[in-house]
């Protein structure tokens, strides 16, 4: 497995993990699949890791800066952690951590002081390896998106 920065040539693989992880998987919250648009979007905004395995994307994540305007839940001094998916035959072998630690690398070369990132309630899988990568429940900053659903908050602090 090897960790880099997305390009243009991802973006196919990407969506598909995307929805397949918050669309089919999802249980709340969005219900249509990405675009090519959204990638692109996304990767203006902010930094697109993928996991490749095997000559393949197993795995995606979005960093996005302190201040960028698409950040959710980040304050203004935070960096934002989001979309990270791992495919459902990739899981269970470190991708996700990686993906996380890349961005933790990334904000602590900057001197970025935190990352602050969303999660569903559901996944539940997810809040274990962020807490086991040091990231701290902020219950206080939790909040309710445009879809009604329960947004968890987690805090990394540099």
């Amino acid at each position: 497995m090897s960790i880099r920065a997305a390009n243009d040539g991802d973006a196919e693989a990407v969506i598909a993990l995307w929805t397949e992880g918050y669309v089919t998987e999802g249980q709340g919250g969005r219900t249509l699949p990405y675009t090519e648009s959204e990638f692109f979007e996304t990767a203006s905004v902010g930094t697109l890791f993928v996991a490749e395995c095997r000559g393949e994307v197993g795995g995606v994540v979005a960093l996005l800066a302190p201040g960028a305007e698409d950040s959710a839940v980040a304050r203004d001094d935070e960096a934002e952690l989001c979309r990270l998916t791992v495919a459902p035959s990739a899981r269970r072998q470190g991708i996700g951590r990686a993906l996380t630690n890349r961005c933790a690398d990334v904000a602590r070369a900057k001197g970025w002081p935190a990352i602050a990132l969303w999660s569903r309630r559901y996944q539940t899988a997810a809040h274990r390896l962020y807490e086991s990568l040091g990231y701290c429940r902020t219950p206080d900053r939790d909040s309710v998106d445009e879809t009604g659903h329960e947004r968890l908050v987690f805090r990394l602090e540099r």
